[in-house]
């Protein structure tokens, strides 16, 4: 060790004390570092990954979003839940029959309603318990949410950990099919398994954008 031009010299004992000192630091900066910044990042991902929708995704401006939900429910099976605990507090369902003669294939409950950032908290929560319990019956959800705001789609997928599938590009609208673990219900497209698409149409924030779930079934 030199402090100027001056030769120091320091007994075993220094050295080792010195050597215990900088591992102390060592450890202590790498505890920081993982133990305080890693959660604090995670936190951030399990936020945007908890509401994986159009308003909290943070790729938006817009307050509010219109959106459309479709139960399809094979030979008339309709969980007890989808009239007790409904997406939003003031939702009404609308019921139809699917029938081949005289005989119920299945039953269609669907809603529509503009919501804000809140509601949709609450309704991707009913939408992660509704999925599994039509899933014990072979039903379906399809919800359809569209903001009056062109979107960066692909800063959606990446925030979100969506697999593109397949894409279109056709004048000022791209349309993206992909697969986002957070997102039970799912289709096939081809060869390809879906269960978001995206359409975004417009020029930098100009425009509308649809988050279909798992398909589009309306026209954009």
């Amino acid at each position: 060790m030199f402090v100027g031009h001056t030769k120091l010299k320091l007994s075993p004992c220094t050295l080792i004390i010195m050597t215990l000192i900088v591992f102390t630091l060592t450890i202590g900066l790498v505890s920081i570092y993982y133990g305080a910044e890693k959660p604090i990042k995670d936190s951030s991902l399990v936020v945007q990954q908890t509401v994986p929708l159009l308003l909290n995704s943070g790729e938006v401006q817009a307050e509010e979003a219109d959106i459309s939900i479709i139960l399809w429910l094979k030979n008339g099976n309709i969980p007890k839940g989808a009239w007790t605990k409904p997406p939003t507090p003031d939702w009404t369902w609308t019921y139809n029959e699917l029938k081949v003669g005289s005989e119920l294939v299945a039953v269609t409950l669907s809603g529509h309603q503009m919501i804000d950032k809140n509601e949709e908290i609450d309704l991707y929560q009913w939408y992660t318990t509704m999925s599994r319990e039509l899933a014990k019956t072979d039903g379906m959800i399809y919800i359809d949410e569209r903001v009056d705001q062109a979107m960066d789609i692909s800063a959606y997928l990446s925030k979100t950990n969506a697999y593109p599938a397949q894409w279109a590009l056709i004048g000022n609208m791209i349309s993206i099919a992909a697969y986002q673990n957070s997102f039970s219900t799912s289709v096939l497209a081809g060869q390809d398994r879906i269960n978001i698409q995206l359409l975004s149409r417009g020029k930098n924030n100009e425009g509308r954008t649809v988050l279909a779930i798992p398909a589009l079934l309306k026209e954009f």
